[in-house]
Order: structure tokens, then sequence, then C-alpha cells
């Protein structure tokens, strides 16, 4: 499945993030931090990331060549992979096999790779050499540290959405993302704010300079089919959620409605 990132100072989407669910037999749907960890104790996680990759690099490829010029595609990577010494190579084999430029690929990575030694590092700079953009991902929970920052070869850094979720009602937790936005910006690293699900939380976000952000109010999860006809519901999505995120906070209530993409009303 797919999740639309969109651009706040421009309103417009040109990438999406692959998030890998897994439909049980009896019909729930399970994310991927339910099975992923065993995937990576019993060693399938080279194959299934493998398989993301190629899907994932082949799809975006096709919404290109069917008129979405610019889409690109972010992956989530497992630590486990950077013990690969081919991941790289195998990354750019990939490319090449599904026509995506390496422009187009953003591989997410959170601060664990550290504790895979020096390699990994070296390996994030061959990614970024090659063209891949790489991003920090979970930004501001756990160990957090503004040492990865500044050793890690990154290109973007991705707000956990805990952190993110409090901007609209707590005033320590907007001064704490601003200040991250701020230090990022200072740093020539691009932003993306996670779990966005409320227009005030819009609202404050958009007044931190050019950042991106992802949740259900800018585009639930969807599959890769005709991701055009979609991309006219979210520019008319856009346009109506820019003129809200200007308006007075105490115009920002029930008389809002928005539909998401499963047809499902919701009020903020």
């Amino acid at each position: 499945m797919y999740q639309p990132q969109v651009a706040l100072h421009t309103f417009e989407s040109t990438g999406v993030e692959a998030l890998l669910r897994w439909r049980k037999p009896d019909g729930r749907i399970a994310t991927a931090t339910e099975f992923i960890h065993v995937a990576e104790k019993t060693g399938l996680i080279r194959e299934l990331t493998d398989w993301i990759l190629h899907t994932a690099a082949s799809t975006a490829a096709a919404w290109r060549a069917a008129g979405w010029h610019h889409a690109g595609v972010a992956i989530n990577v497992s630590p486990p992979q950077f013990f690969e010494s081919d991941f790289v190579d195998h990354v750019a084999r990939t490319l090449e096999a599904t026509g995506l430029p390496a422009s187009a690929l953003e591989l997410e990575i959170t601060e664990t790779v550290f504790q895979t030694g020096t390699a990994t590092v070296e390996s994030l700079r061959r990614l970024r050499t090659l063209g891949v953009a790489i991003a920090l991902d979970d930004f501001g929970i756990g160990y957090s540290s503004l040492t990865s920052l500044e050793q890690l070869p990154i290109s973007r850094v991705k707000l956990d959405r805990l952190l993110v979720a409090g901007v609209d009602t707590n005033p320590r937790s907007a001064a704490i993302v601003r200040s991250i936005v701020a230090l990022c910006h200072g740093l020539g690293l691009q932003v993306v704010a996670e779990g966005v699900e409320r227009t005030a939380q819009l609202e404050f976000l958009s007044h931190c300079g050019p950042i991106s952000a992802q949740g259900f109010l800018l585009g639930s999860r969807r599959s890769e089919r005709r991701p055009r006809r979609s991309a006219g519901r979210q520019r008319a999505r856009a346009a109506g959620l820019e003129a809200a995120a200007q308006l007075p906070r105490r115009e920002l209530g029930e008389s809002l409605v928005f539909v998401g993409s499963s047809g499902r009303r919701r009020a903020t």
C-alpha cells in the first residue's frame, strides 16, 4: 500500500511511502511492526526487502510512464540489510531493471543503523553518490540524537507521529517541533511530518517553513492502481486544506468536514 507525502508550501504530492501490510487468513490486515521482526530473526528479511524494493520501484516507474512524471517512492530498509556486501549494487541493479531514476527512490532508515558499524555509513554514502535519497525515520522518539543528523549522510528527516501529535494542543510539543524543523533546515535537510490527522496540526506545520506531511488528513493508504485518478482528488482536497490552514483558529471547528479516499466522512 502507498501513502502520499504532500509538500505544504505547494500542496503538491511528488511521492509516496510504500507501506508493507499482510492480509491474514482471517481477513485482518497486519502492520509491518507485527511481523517484520520475525522476518529478521528467520533470515527472510532479505527476500522480503528485495521484493518490496522491486515492486515499489516498478510501480513508481509505471506511474511516471503513465503521466505522473515526478513520482517517487520511499521504502523502509531494515538494518540487517546493510550486512549484505552487495546491497548497494543490488539497489543499482533494481533501478536499472525497472527504469526508475535513482533520484526517484528514497530509502528510510532508523538510528539503529549505527549498531551495524561504520560499513553501514559507507553504504549510505555510496547510495547518496548513486543519487538515492536517504531519510532518517522515526526521529524524535526513543534514542533520537543530534549526532545522527551530523554523522549520517541523510537528505531528509521524518518526524515521528508521536512528536507531531501534540503540536496543536501542547505548547511544549509545538516548540520542540518548531526547533527541530529549524535545525534541519539549517543543516540543509528536508523534513516530513508523519501522522497529520487534524486541520489544526496542518495549520501549525504550514507555518514551520517548507516541509512535507503525510497522514489521513492528506491522503489515506491506497493500492497502486490508478494513481493519476486519485491525483485529481488529491489536488482538490489540497486546495480545500490550503484554505482551511489559513483560516483563524476559531473558524476551524465542527463545520469543516473532509471525505477520505474511502468515502468515510470525518469532522474536524
